[in-house]
């Protein structure tokens, strides 16, 4: 079986010069019909249906790069190859864009012409391994919803037990266009017997996303360490009967379309309790987060910027719009702090910064943009304290002086003064320059220093301090002062 040609050039001596520059028989190829212009070539390839078109670039009544376009509109799986008296980038940057597998300049080298049909051709035939056996066709038609079939059917027909309660599609998607999907469906088989390959896109399916979670993850690394590729998992909603599978394959198609808000670590999941868009209004959420940051309440901000996050989700807003709003936010705040705090003009230039306004727009997911905003604001409200005057954790360092002998856990502090253990953990950091630990660490080295100075014993002090083990104590306490409790005794004693 040969693949079908179709040419396309307004020079006839060049149509008959491409029939004769190489074998095509040879290479799995044969020309089934020319074309003098665009309108005659889209007509013959209704006519055709052939496999690859070979199209001039520049032809009359309608150019190379408007047939591609009607092209695609039907028959998106038809290979092309442009030719073009001129290396024009822009045209090749276009053609690119519209699916062309390759961009070849006349006069034709048939050494390149031979290289590139044979790259078509097995392009071709690994289309045909994965699509045209039966468990392909099968799948492909069922999870379009072209055929109604019972799981007694499927079973039969996949030579698969489905006696399952339930039924999830997982659709996978990498960054790499030229990632080999060949290979990757091979090793895919292996992981979850029911896999497949639609229009590109490589997929799988489950019973249950909360019992094969683990699964997936062992598939992600694996792909990760074999290929060194990055995949993120689609999951479809879950149906209970295998005749409904379309809607879970349509979720997770969709799912993939809204990348840019559902992606959470490499999975895009709807929430499982599906909410009405219309419930969430749109609120200017500036002047309230304007006061949070001046009160020091972390915790209102966190609230509003998830309740904007929600928002966003729930609306299913385009990705330009939520990040023109977060960017908007984000100036609207700076300006306000400008006009009421004169000296906050000294530290806003580094707000302003050009690679701080490309981060809005490169962020690939609603969830690196909220975290992103997030760290800018808090940032911003560390210079604003400098200016007030005012710590934002000074109760906090009061709370843990006052009680630095106990047994101080970040979990119990957050859970006293309201915060999230992980939030309060990373702005703690950055407003009092490191982790919690090391921070307890130091004040119960310092208390130490000031008893030992009173005479108190090594063992002693230790515990007083918060310490049960008294080696422990020692190693601490000479990682902060470059000495032994003893030798710190000797060194103060002996100056005195």
């Amino acid at each position: 079986m040969y693949y079908k040609v179709l040419i396309a050039d307004d020079e006839p001596v060049i149509r008959q010069g491409l029939k004769k520059i190489v074998n095509w028989n040879a290479l799995g190829f044969k020309i089934v019909g020319e074309a003098e212009d665009g309108v005659e070539a889209l007509d013959k390839v209704h006519k055709l249906d052939p496999d690859l078109c070979v199209i001039d670039i520049r032809m009359p009544g309608m150019d190379g790069l408007e047939l591609i376009s009607e092209i695609r509109k039907s028959k998106s799986e038809i290979k092309i190859i442009i030719l073009t008296g001129y290396p024009e980038f822009e045209y090749a940057q276009k053609a690119i864009s519209l699916g062309v597998q390759s961009y070849i300049l006349k006069p034709v080298d048939p050494q390149i012409l031979k290289d590139e049909l044979t790259k078509i051709y097995e392009d071709l035939e690994r289309k045909k391994f994965l699509f045209e056996g039966s468990k392909e066709k099968i799948l492909e038609k069922l999870l379009k919803g072209q055929i109604s079939l019972t799981e007694k059917d499927v079973s039969k027909l996949l030579d698969f037990d489905l006696s399952w309660d339930s039924y999830q599609v997982v659709l996978m998607s990498s960054d790499n266009e030229n990632v080999d999907k060949y290979e990757i469906s091979k090793e895919l088989e292996k992981f979850f017997p029911i896999s497949f390959m639609i229009d590109g896109t490589l997929g799988f399916v489950i019973e249950d996303f909360k019992k094969d979670n683990r699964k997936i993850m062992s598939l992600r690394n694996y792909l990760k360490n074999k290929f060194k590729e990055y995949f993120i998992f689609s999951v479809g909603d879950k149906v209970l009967s295998i005749s409904q599978i379309n809607y879970s394959y349509e979720t997770a198609l969709s799912l993939l379309r809204k990348r840019f808000l559902w992606e959470n670590k490499g999975f895009l999941l709807y929430p499982c309790k599906k909410v009405n868009a219309n419930n969430f209004t749109h609120i200017d959420i500036t002047d309230e987060v304007i006061c949070a940051l001046e009160s020091c309440d972390f915790i209102k901000l966190e609230t509003l910027l998830e309740k904007k996050m929600r928002y966003h989700m729930m609306r299913e807003e385009q990705e330009q719009e939520i990040k023109l709003s977060y960017f908007e936010l984000y100036i609207n705040v700076i300006t306000a702090f400008l006009k009421k705090y004169p000296k906050f003009k000294e530290y806003s230039s580094k707000y302003l910064k050009k690679r701080l306004f490309e981060g809005f727009y490169s962020k690939r997911t609603l969830l690196d943009l909220h975290n992103y905003v997030k760290d800018l604001l808090l940032e911003l409200s560390k210079d604003l304290f400098d200016i007030l005057g005012t710590s934002p954790l000074g109760k906090i360092a009061e709370y843990i002086e006052a009680n630095y002998y106990k047994d101080l856990r970040l979990k119990e502090i957050a859970k006293e003064f309201g915060y999230n253990p992980c939030y309060l953990g990373k702005i703690f950091r950055k407003y009092m320059g490191e982790n919690f630990n090391a921070y307890l660490d130091k004040v119960r080295v310092n208390k130490a220093k000031e008893l030992l100075i009173s005479g108190g014993k090594v063992g002693e002090v230790a515990e007083r301090v918060g310490y049960k083990d008294i080696d422990y104590f020692i190693m601490k306490f000479k990682k902060y002062t470059g000495k032994t409790p003893k030798n710190y005794i000797k060194e103060i004693t002996g100056s005195l």
